[in-house]
């Protein structure tokens, strides 16, 4: 199963294009970061993908150590995109700058704009299960695969 993650978020013009490149890095020492050309306000998208397993890494690491795996598994089940295969959701941008990763409802709850990320897989479930296990008493039941299994 191929695992891919697609990242996209706005440069405005009051912000420097080296902050967005260390968000991207969060996730993944991209090598290629698309930037589109300025629209009429001066406001470009830049974007990164990645397949395989690394793609889950930063996200799976940082639900666990903020302890924020079933508030994740409650807010992203719902938006598994069955015929796509994909789930696609929001995190706040400064959260991001400070290494944590916080959901966003709407594009407005973060300031700069947010990060739009993208997982696709061919089983999106068996993904969402292993980033977003069910909880018991506060305990992560982690599932028995990990990214391996998934490529």
């Amino acid at each position: 199963m191929v695992i891919s993650l697609k990242i996209k978020m706005n440069l405005y013009p009051t912000e420097e294009k080296e902050n967005l490149v260390n968000l991207f890095n969060f996730f993944f020492p991209f090598e290629i970061i698309t930037t589109s050309e300025p629209d009429s306000s001066g406001v470009s998208e830049m974007s990164a993908e990645i397949t395989g397993g690394d793609a889950l890494n930063f996200i799976y690491t940082q639900v666990r150590r903020q302890r924020t795996v079933e508030a994740f598994r409650h807010f992203i089940l719902p938006r598994i995109i069955f015929n796509t295969n994909s789930c696609k959701f929001l995190i706040h941008k400064q959260a991001l700058s400070m290494g944590k990763v916080v959901l966003c409802k709407t594009q407005h709850e973060s300031p700069l704009g947010p990060v739009y990320l993208e997982f696709k897989a061919n089983k999106i479930e068996d993904v969402i299960e292993y980033l977003f296990p069910p909880t018991e008493k506060g305990r992560v039941l982690e599932i028995d695969f990990s990214p391996e299994d998934l490529d």
